[in-house]
């Protein structure tokens, strides 16, 4: 054993002195705590050791130990669905030992010591074996039967075998002998992680790894034992800016820092690049799935760091600001919603803002129980107090009543009192501790104070009329201890509070002058106390008033009335323009919410100093008013709004506007024909020729006549689309775009389903990070290994949970029954990088040479690459070369694969950069990710003009099993694909419509290919796992229709009519289909198209 000490320090780089002896790749304990190192570098006495631990603190003259053995993985039962990090530590067990954060120095067993597993022996003694050989089975999952190997480097006479039952690890279940001495094999073994493991011999890889997307598995399939890479550009740093509010389901607002602070039960750390947190219970947020707002749920909270930022500013008054890889969800003209980074956002794009949030809200109780704090709080409700004392002595009899004495802190006395006097008031304290022990009570109607005679009705929820009170509070009012007041010198404003009061609270309000502005009192200190615990600050309410909680989460109704409230307080309506101007940006923020969930389009400026909220246009005016002021009192400005929407005719709105391209407005009118549309009143003259955006009404209207006279199905799908999503959502033009350097924290929360949610100063659609392992979560693998080389943290957390739900679809099991998943995030060493793609190959062919196809994806390999370059200068391959289909070593025979799947981020992506080059070198599949593919919504955005795969050859006998035309008819999608690209210049220079007939067939074909086909929903229930029959079939429907098209436009038909047919419809759906109905259903698409196309032919030749 060699000992050294540390002679310099660089970061995750030691050099030690005295090494002399040591080995390259040898593992050395480094400093005081023992920090893992491997030494990388030998250079006299010197080694040069990269450090797999934080080296803070390390200091020159420690002692580095030399332990003679290099990196090894632990191999055998319990590695399935653990999560390790780079080093094998299994981290459920650094958890319970340390806590969330991993302390360096910290040591675990990969594979649980204590756990026992049934064995079944399979050979017998006087055999003789060699390395590989099986010698049991162990069930280590449902899915997985886990097969006892000889280590690759024994062999020997077998003496003694264990009978079948339960062992752990470190107990010898078969005894060898070999030249005379006896080797124990335990049912695992160790083996080094850089060394490749041994087998028979390497076969060519034959059968497709099937991963049910089929853009790969048709276009550009991976065969198994192959070697692949994704390449495309950072997918991190989807984040918004500290104290962001955050839309809940049931209408509340969070602040995102809070969320964090909660699920993490603290504050940031800056010690840490980033944190990653598991919310305890999903907050149930809302998000835009494209068409429409509706209720997803977040699972983790995310706090990272930026350096810059983007701030967008909207013609609405928005002002945005997210880092620069944020997604938001624009409208594009030509392809409708889709998402895009907020540094590709420019001026005059159309950001898409909620208009009409819905939340199914129920009546709001009112926080009575918030009062028993203060311990004078009496009910003067004499039924219920009757009732009351019943139910106190029955508890008194049942022995609870030092539960009361503990949750009262009354004396027994006092409790006994109170139960058997008549005539002494009920402390509100007592009720809410009886509530709470038999949960289902209501509170009294009446209250008052122990030393006042004075006796207040309380509501029990919030009502409409105790909102518009609340707000008229807030507006121009104030709170005391002992009182209430209302400011306005309008007298029908003071009356209608006094009428308020006395119906909500029954008590007289009196009137009088403050100063030179009259208004009206009301002494109740009780009152005061209830308006404090609903919101309603005491001190600068100017500046720290706020929509109260109970009001958010009220039905639409209320918040009406709420809005009532605020407007004949402190609202305003001049010229043509209703106003509510506030120094609280938290009210600012609420009211912007608050008229969201009414529909209520409106501009906002928030700032620190002075935050404005106005509502313009007929349209919205007349909404306002008949939504919130139709049953307010005539005061001034509520008659001159009256007047003003009875005289103005309705005009359009320009967020009601749709920004429609021309192109597609041509095709409206060439579908149609002009004399049609203005038959029935519509003109879009302008918008073709002008430029003019047209209207919703516009469009509904065109989307009648398309539907009645069936024409382009393709456009009806559009003209629907943008339709219902408008029902949601606005258009909000966005009038400049700044890109500036401000270091920050920031946020991000994940989101199932739609993976955006509803926040911000004034409602925003947020995107939130998405990483892709569909290939992991579907493949036709029997064992996949998922290995975040430099994976953000959040990007880890929702591969992880989104596996925790999964299900196998061939077994129904959930997926982790035959995962493995090695987590070293980008915020972790950078050194350790490196050792977890080495231990992911090692455990893939340690599965290998059990039998199983493996498939392992690391994400991402650029970061690996980079840890690589900041350590030593070196530019790391992905050990590539160990992937492949082999006949395995040892009896009996049996074929493995591992399957290995890159996925590489370039900067920029720039598939030009020195990672991504040197990927492609060892690879013979790419799977290039598009930017541009992706920000139109075209999921899995694999670009198929720069994708390729050189397995087409070897996997084609396996598909030609399934049909001899496979190849056929991949090549022919292959080529329209090809021409459509080139044809694409042409179109651009001088339209669609001065092509031939045929190329308008080819444009038309490749873009069923790309939308019908290559477009997948990874969120669809059905069409995120496409089998290869149903695969097949869909393209071969769609190269099918393309012949018989092909066909009869020789005979004079022309593109547009072959367009209209109605079965082009039911294949654009086929990705619908389920599994078990394919087979009939295309059959049945098939006829339809037989006896369309006939009829085409059948009504041209007359």
């Amino acid at each position: 054993m060699v000992v050294g000490k540390i002679w310099r320090i660089s970061g995750p780089l030691v050099i030690a002195e005295g090494m002399r002896g040591s080995l390259v790749y040898e593992v050395v304990e480094v400093g005081e705590e023992a920090l893992i190192g491997e030494i990388i570098g030998l250079e006299g006495d010197k080694a040069i050791i990269q450090v797999y631990e934080d080296t803070s603190g390390l200091t020159v003259g420690e002692k580095v130990v030399g332990t003679g053995n290099p990196l090894v993985a632990e191999l055998g039962p319990g590695i399935v669905g653990t999560v390790y990090d780079g080093l094998q530590r299994p981290l459920s067990v650094l958890e319970t030992l340390v806590g969330p954060f991993i302390r360096r120095g910290v040591r675990a067993h990969a594979l649980p010591r204590d756990k026992k597993w049934h064995f079944k022996p399979l050979i017998k003694p006087g055999t003789k074996v060699y390395g590989g050989e099986i010698i049991g089975t162990v069930p280590e999952t449902p899915i997985i039967e886990h097969k006892v190997m000889i280590p690759p480097d024994t062999k020997g006479v077998v003496k003694e075998v264990a009978p079948e039952g339960d062992y752990t690890i470190e107990e010898p279940v078969v005894i060898l002998e070999h030249d005379g001495q006896k080797i124990e094999v335990k049912m695992y073994h160790k083996w080094p992680v850089r060394k490749p493991r041994p087998y028979r011999r390497k076969l060519d890889p034959e059968e497709p790894l099937i991963t049910g997307t089929r853009v790969i598995d048709y276009m550009f399939p991976l065969a198994k034992g192959g070697k692949a890479a994704i390449p495309g550009g950072f997918g991190t740093g989807k984040c918004v800016m500290p104290g962001t509010p955050v839309l809940l389901s049931d209408g509340s607002i969070k602040i995102i820092d809070e969320i964090f602070e909660k699920a993490k039960g603290g504050k940031p750390d800056n010690r840490f690049a980033e944190e990653i947190y598991k919310l305890n219970e999903p907050l149930e947020l809302l998000g835009f799935d494209g068409e429409k707002i509706k209720p997803v749920k977040a699972t983790y909270v995310y706090r990272g760091f930026t350096n810059k930022i983007v701030e967008i500013e909207t013609a609405s008054g928005r002002k945005i600001r997210v880092t620069p890889e944020h997604k938001l969800v624009i409208f594009n003209p030509e392809k409708g919603f889709e998402e895009i980074e907020a540094r590709n956002i420019q001026a005059g794009m159309f950001l898409a803002i909620p208009r009409k949030i819905r939340i199914l809200a129920e009546k709001v109780k009112l926080p009575i129980e918030r009062l028993a704090k203060y311990d004078d709080v009496v009910s003067r409700d004499e039924a219920f107090n009757k009732e009351l004392r019943s139910l106190l002595l029955a508890t008194m009899k049942l022995g609870k009543l030092n539960e009361l004495l503990k949750k009262t802190g009354l004396s027994k006395k006092t409790i006994r009192a109170l139960a058997y006097k008549r005539s002494s008031s009920i402390p509100l304290k007592l009720i809410v501790a009886l509530k709470n022990i038999y949960g289902s009570m209501d509170y009294p109607k009446v209250f008052g104070l122990r030393r006042s005679k004075l006796t207040i009705k309380m509501p029990n929820v919030v009502t409409e009329e105790l909102a518009e009170l609340l707000g008229l509070i807030i507006s121009d009012g104030l709170i005391t201890k002992r009182s209430v007041r209302f400011f306005s010198n309008d007298k029908i404003l003071r009356e209608r509070f006094k009428y308020l009061m006395k119906n909500l609270f029954g008590i007289e309000a009196k009137e009088k002058l403050f100063g030179t502005v009259y208004g009206v009192e009301v002494h109740s200190a009780l009152i005061a106390r209830l308006m404090r615990e609903l919101g309603v600050p005491e001190k600068k309410k100017s500046h720290n008033a706020k929509v109260p909680k109970e009001i958010l989460k009220s039905p639409d109704n209320v918040v009406a009335a709420f809005l009532r409230g605020l407007f004949l307080g402190d609202g305003s309506f001049s010229g043509n323009v209703i106003e509510y101007v506030t120094v609280s940006t938290e009210l600012a923020t609420g009211i912007t919410y608050l008229l969201s969930r009414l529909g209520i389009l409106y501009s906002a400026k928030i700032d620190e100093k002075r935050s404005r909220i106005y509502v313009t246009g007929i349209q919205e005016l007349r909404r306002f008013y008949e939504l919130i002021l139709k049953s307010a009192p005539k005061i001034d400005k509520v008659v001159k709004l009256e007047n003003y929407i009875k005289r103005k005719r309705e005009t359009r709105l320009a967020r009601e506007a749709i920004p429609i391209s021309p192109r597609i407005l041509k095709e409206i009118y060439k579908a149609l024909s002009k004399r049609e549309l203005e038959k029935r009143g519509i003109h879009i003259g302008n918008q073709l020729y002008l430029g003019e955006n047209i209207s919703k009404q516009g469009l509904e209207k065109i989307l009648a006549i398309t539907i009645r006279c069936k024409s382009d199905l393709q456009l009806l799908n559009f003209i629907e689309q943008v339709l219902n999503a408008m029902e949601s959502i606005a258009l909000d033009e966005v009038v400049n775009v700044k890109t500036r350097n401000y270091p920050t924290i920031v946020y991000d929360l994940t989101v199932e389903d739609t993976h955006n949610f509803i926040g911000g100063e004034v409602p925003t659609i947020f995107h939130n990070t998405v990483t892709l392992q569909q290939l992991t979560k579907w493949s036709y693998s029997q064992l996949n290994i998922y290995v975040g080389c430099g994976e953000r943290g959040n990007e880890m957390a929702d591969a992880l949970y989104g596996f925790l739900k999964l299900k196998d679809p061939r077994t129904g099991r959930p997926l982790r029954e035959k995962a493995v998943f090695i987590a070293n995030t980008s915020n972790m060493p950078v050194a350790a990088r490196e050792t977890s793609v080495f231990l992911g190959i090692t455990i893939g062919e340690y599965f290998r040479d059990m039998g199983y196809d493996v498939l392992l994806v690391a994400d991402s390999t650029s970061r690996w690459a980079e840890a690589m370059r900041e350590i030593s200068g070196r530019l790391e391959e992905m050990p590539g070369e160990r992937a492949g289909r082999v006949e395995v070593a040892g009896e009996p025979p049996r074929i493995g694969s591992v399957t290995v799947v890159g996925a590489v981020s370039p900067p920029g992506a720039d598939f030009s950069e020195p990672v991504t080059q040197n990927t492609l070198r060892i690879v013979k599949a790419l799977f290039a990710l598009d930017v541009a593919l992706a920000n139109r919504r075209h999921f899995p955005a694999i670009n198929w003009l720069i994708s390729y795969s050189l397995y087409v050859e070897t996997v084609e006998r396996w598909w030609r099993k399934m049909d001899p035309e496979w190849r056929k008819i991949r090549d022919t999608a292959m080529k329209l694909l090809q021409e459509e690209a080139e044809l694409e210049e042409i179109v651009r220079l001088v339209g669609p419509e001065a092509l031939p007939e045929k190329d308008k067939l080819t444009l038309e074909v490749a873009r069923m290919i790309r939308e019908d086909f290559l477009m997948q929903n990874a969120f669809h229930e059905i069409d995120t796992f496409s089998p290869p029959e149903k695969t097949h079939l869909m393209m071969k429907t769609i190269i099918r229709f393309y012949e018989k098209a092909k066909s009869v436009l020789e005979m004079g038909i022309t593109v547009d009519e072959i367009r209209k047919l109605p079965v082009k419809y039911r294949i654009a759906r086929m990705k619908e289909i389920p599994y078990d109905k394919v087979e009939e259903e295309i059959k049945k698409i098939w006829l339809e198209m037989d006896k369309e196309f006939k009829d085409l032919v059948e009504k041209r030749m007359g």
